[in-house]
């Protein structure tokens, strides 16, 4: 509401805490919490099936702001989201494991939006990147203009137009 009323223009949203002990059973038919299924030893898949449950919300505030006309189009189309999950799936780099959960590699992270010429609805695979590439794409199509979060520069041309 304080985004379609004009309130703000910035939000943060959080599903779940990093670490999460939310119990995931009724949601995944898994009888763990969020955090350790990943310790679980069921893999990534199982993993993958309480992203699942976020991305079901995450796809939900997408879908009420494309609903949501604003000027010439919609809200989704004035604006840039980004969802980021704690983990990847690929090697971990204090443990060694292969299709580890608690892995730098591979992790997935979506945009949604077209604001300052976004390009949603692809797959881009931005090997070497960090996560927070994304984000910084992400500010600057919204107008930041430092190209760098903390220790890490630069965005990916690819998700921009």
């Amino acid at each position: 509401m304080a985004i379609t009323c004009d309130l703000t223009r910035v939000v943060s949203l959080q599903f779940t805490m990093f670490q999460s002990h939310m119990n995931m059973y009724q949601l995944t038919g898994i009888p763990f919490d969020l955090h350790e299924i990943s310790h679980s030893g069921l893999g990534t898949l199982a993993v993958s099936r309480g992203i699942a449950w976020h991305m079901e919300h995450f796809g939900y505030l997408v879908s009420k702001l494309r609903d949501t006309p604003e000027g010439d189009g919609n809200l989704l189309s004035n604006t840039a989201l980004v969802f980021l999950h704690e983990g990847g799936h690929g090697r971990d780099p204090s443990s060694g494991a292969r299709y580890s959960s608690h892995s730098t590699e591979n992790m997935a992270c979506l945009i949604a939006g077209r604001a300052g010429g976004l390009r949603p609805g692809q797959h881009v695979v931005a090997s070497g990147m960090h996560p927070a590439n994304v984000l910084i794409t992400a500010m600057e199509a919204a107008g930041y203009s430092g190209n760098s979060l903390g220790e890490v520069s630069g965005d990916i041309p690819a998700l921009r137009s």
